[in-house]
């Protein structure tokens, strides 16, 4: 239901850059929100869903990568931020969720085979989620379906996923050099023009932030 709420909310949202920096991104409290909840009507839910959106925007734009760790596909722990040495476009997704698997598994690497001029000097990374309701086996499993597609690969603990805001499957942030997010894609699939559209946005986002 949370998922499903965030990621309702963010697509009525255009992300625009922010200028805030030097502070690591803040973790979503989450459950302060839900906190003796038990039902909320259209209207209720809507308005919910509009201040979790905008905790999370400002908690979130404008903000540096926290210092976590990532397994590689062979179960070897690295910290993220090693794998940031240049613009770098983030990729999250998990194996369990199907709303928007389609972008992840098709229409953003095919964007990428489009763009392919235009993103020649910007790095890709793909996060899968370790999350509750999935095996490692099964998150291994999708992670290792992907390998075609995304060439760096790696899999993030629930908490670790949690601590960088990245709660929607799929989210993309689009990371400047200093390691701080300057714009976001959180989606379903959607017409790949605009898709395409969105990623343009991101790079001239990612590009303008990196030179402040």
């Amino acid at each position: 239901m949370k998922r499903i709420v965030f990621a309702l909310t963010v697509l009525l949202f255009g992300f625009v850059s922010c200028d805030r920096t030097d502070n690591y991104i803040i973790p979503v409290d989450y459950e302060k929100y839900y906190k003796n909840v038990t039902s909320l009507t259209e209207k209720e839910g809507q308005e919910l869903g509009q201040k979790i959106m905008m905790d999370w925007y400002n908690n979130t734009m404008g903000r540096e990568i926290p210092d976590i760790m990532i397994k590689d596909l062979d179960g070897e722990t690295l910290k993220l931020k090693e794998w940031l040495k240049r613009e770098t476009i983030l990729i999250f997704s998990d194996s369990h969720c199907g709303f928007g698997k389609e972008e992840v598994e098709k229409e953003f690497p095919d964007a990428i085979l489009n763009l392919k001029d235009e993103l020649k000097d910007i790095d890709f990374l793909c996060l899968i989620e370790l999350a509750e309701v999935s095996t490692p086996e099964e998150t291994l499993e999708y992670a290792k379906s992907l390998q075609d597609k995304y060439s760096n690969l790696f899999i993030i603990d629930q908490d670790d996923a949690l601590r960088t805001n990245l709660t929607g499957s799929p989210t993309e942030f689009f990371i400047d050099k200093k390691q701080i997010v300057r714009h976001v894609h959180v989606g379903m699939a959607m017409e790949q023009g605009r898709l395409e559209n969105e990623i343009r946005q991101g790079i001239s986002l990612m590009k303008k932030g990196g030179q402040k």
